[in-house]
């Protein structure tokens, strides 16, 4: 009898050859030994086992992939051609400079343009400039007083005939290396991404590849959301749910034309007066309030109705239609547009001069936006609307963007400025605490979340500490704070100078590292980092993963030239001979060096039980095939800096540090980190030093 093991090892070499419907097969198969003994020896970790392939390799069991009686997978038609679907109002002069770069791939069967009621039409314009194709059909919608993108591309979507539809903005170029570079699998949608596109390319966000079938089972954008922003990533989001998996779009293939986000927004472009016209004028708050929006009403399946049109005109290549007479069928109404946008405005003053901000009532807070530009809000004035100046002594004089102090008597402070990734954070917080703690300090944390570490505090730990979450290293300098810089590629910066604080004044200290003082060390600043308490959620993923374990192993792979990139390992981050020393050891923190130290190690009857945390899917998949059932691991299928990837992390660091022999990869803190928040005496080995 073929054992769940080797089937498990059958299902991914089938989906890593490309043939998933074998790969389903085979699952379900398992699945259905599972059902009929559910107390089988190992049939959790097989569970999760058969859930992380899914995940990888996007296979869901549903009748979109299998007929489970039968047996038979079915999958999206690969062939079918390709509709490019755009639109617009009023921005013709990007669309007649992209529409030739479309016109010009011959994979491309139709194209639709929807004229969303443009003062002159878009028929006419294209005419004006000579462009003529027999593949263009225009939907010309009538009377619309102000541009909706969702319903103007659900519009075009129902209209497209093709198998796998182009969702391209009217100013974005295709280049004609496009289909050869950007390859349509099955289970999958290409999509821009803002994070790794060049600076001023940010807006291929919105481009998306699809399945026709994929994007109609989800039923298109999302028609609550109305005005600019997380439409696209609301839309992947849903596509993610369903099962599919996310590829992002060769950057070098698409060309977003710049313009003015005011054109976006269709606001007015004199300046602002205070900050509530600066929010308005600012596309993230627009992107924030829907995304609350989109959180607060039921949840957009094929169910939802659609906007209905009625169609005046319909002829091969031209249709005119106009939106029907009567209700919205998906109303959002005034009460909860409004809430969301006060809660967008909350996130985005509160990443500014930190969570005080929370404490206003809604009328204060308002009445704060109104007061001044956002630029110029500071912590104390949230202090002084909840009259709180008497109760904070010597709060008149409190600097820029400083936190009020949790103390009774006012005290000098280390404005602790951490910087980079988690591991990096934690230490230089850390090493921060235990120097403020030793000098009757107040530590206040300044976490900006960012590229490296899209998070706040509060979204890892219950942290009752001051917190701010905007740098203010400038004015503390102006302020004449004792200012020290640990940030190597920074002007001015002196990484591993001497913290010499003066009692007279505050000091404020950038960094990425531990401090150098004599005052702090490894095992204060470990107790330290160890009494702080993981959020719920954190909490609840260490949870789900066996323990213990003989041996835990954290594989870093990504840095170095290959990934430079990416934000986070980008050039500017670290001199050149830092980038050269990340070079050196990534190469060395190969899994394949792991695999080969485990192996050793269950020779000698050490490793039966071995844990994984590892950068790429790869690295799991490849453990998964030696191992099997032997290894551990947190099933994800996040790698990026999020706060959601980053409370995965974080639980990680807590796993790795559970059993009694980590292998870490060097010129890694979170490597460093696992073994600081041990809560026992870890051994460690480091990839190309131990192994």
């Amino acid at each position: 009898m073929t054992t769940n093991a080797a089937l498990i090892d059958q299902a991914l070499k089938a989906a890593r050859s490309g043939d998933r419907s074998r790969a389903n097969r085979i699952l379900l198969g398992i699945e259905s030994q599972l059902e009929k003994d559910p107390g089988a020896k190992g049939g959790a970790s097989t569970r999760k086992l058969i859930e992380f392939i899914r995940k990888t390799y996007a296979i869901h069991p549903s009748v979109d992939w299998a007929d489970k009686a039968a047996g038979a997978a079915k999958e999206p038609a690969s062939g079918g051609g390709v509709s490019l679907v755009t639109c617009c109002m009023n921005r013709t002069e990007n669309l007649l400079q992209a529409l030739p770069t479309w016109l010009a791939l011959e994979e491309i069967d139709e194209i639709i343009v929807v004229d969303w009621s443009s003062a002159v039409p878009v028929s006419d314009a294209l005419r004006g400039a000579g462009i003529e194709d027999r593949r263009i059909k225009i939907i010309r919608v009538l009377d619309e007083p102000r541009w909706i993108l969702s319903c103007a591309f659900n519009l075009g979507f129902r209209h497209a005939k093709a198998a796998r539809i182009l969702k391209v903005d009217a100013d974005i170029k295709l280049k004609p290396a496009f289909f050869e570079k950007n390859v349509l699998a099955s289970g999958t949608f290409v999509a821009g991404d803002w994070e790794v596109a060049d600076e001023g390319q940010e807006h291929i966000n919105g481009f998306f590849y699809t399945f026709r079938d994929d994007l109609m089972r989800i039923n298109g954008f999302n028609e609550y959301i109305t005005t600019y922003g997380w439409d696209d990533d609301e839309l992947y989001l849903r596509f993610q749910k369903f099962g599919l998996k996310r590829v992002c779009v060769d950057v070098e293939t698409i060309y977003h034309i710049p313009h003015e986000d005011v054109q976006r927004l269709s606001g007015s472009d004199s300046a602002p007066k205070d900050a509530v016209g600066d929010l308005a004028a600012n596309p993230l708050f627009r992107i924030r309030g829907n995304r609350y929006l989109s959180l607060v009403m039921p949840p957009w399946t094929n169910e939802r109705q659609l906007v209905p049109f009625d169609v005046l005109l319909n002829t091969e290549s031209y249709i005119e239609v106009r939106r029907r007479q009567g209700a919205m069928p998906h109303y959002v109404g005034s009460d909860i547009k409004a809430d969301a946008e006060y809660y967008a405005a909350l996130e985005l003053v509160s990443w500014r001069i930190g969570p005080s901000v929370y404490h206003l009532p809604r009328a204060d807070f308002y009445r704060l936006l109104e007061s001044k530009r956002l630029d110029e809000i500071e912590t104390a004035d949230v202090w002084k609307l909840l009259g709180s100046q008497q109760a904070q002594p010597g709060a008149d004089k409190v600097a820029p963007r400083l936190s009020v102090p949790n103390v009774s008597a006012p005290r000098r402070k280390i404005f602790a400025d951490v910087q980079h990734g988690l591991g990096n954070r934690l230490r230089a917080l850390a090493s921060a605490a235990v120097i403020a703690e030793a000098t009757d300090r107040e530590l206040v944390a300044v976490w900006e979340a960012d590229h490296h570490c899209d998070c706040l505090i509060s979204d890892l730990f219950e942290y009752q500490g001051a917190v701010i979450g905007k740098n203010f290293v400038s004015d503390a300098v102006a302020d004449g704070f004792t200012v020290f810089n640990y940030m190597e590629a920074e002007e001015g910066s002196e990484k591993d100078a001497l913290l010499a604080l003066d009692s007279t004044k505050d000091a404020y200290v950038r960094s990425a590292y531990v401090l150098n003082s004599p005052i702090t060390g490894w095992d204060m600043e470990n107790r330290w980092l160890r009494a702080l308490r993981p959020v719920e959620a954190v909490r609840d993923l260490v949870s789900t993963v066996r323990q213990p374990n003989d041996v835990s192993a954290h594989v870093r792979m990504v840095g170095g030239k290959d990934y430079e990139h990416l934000p986070y390992e980008a050039t500017e981050n670290w001199t050149a001979e830092g980038h050269a020393a990340i070079e050196h050891w990534r190469e060395r923190s190969h899994f394949s060096h792991f695999m080969k130290r485990i192996d050793a190690l269950i020779a000698e009857g050490r490793a039966e039980r071995v844990l994984l945390a590892a950068d790429k899917s790869e690295t799991y998949l490849e453990f998964q095939a030696a191992y099997g059932a032997r290894v551990a691991y947190l099933t994800r299928d996040l790698y990026d800096r999020s706060a959601e990837q980053l409370r995965y992390a974080l639980a990680d660091a807590l796993l790795l540090g559970t059993a009694p022999l980590l292998l870490g990869s060097t010129w890694s803190s979170f490597s460093e980190l696992a073994l600081r928040l041990s809560a026992r005496n870890t051994q460690v080995e480091m990839s190309g030093r131990d192994f």
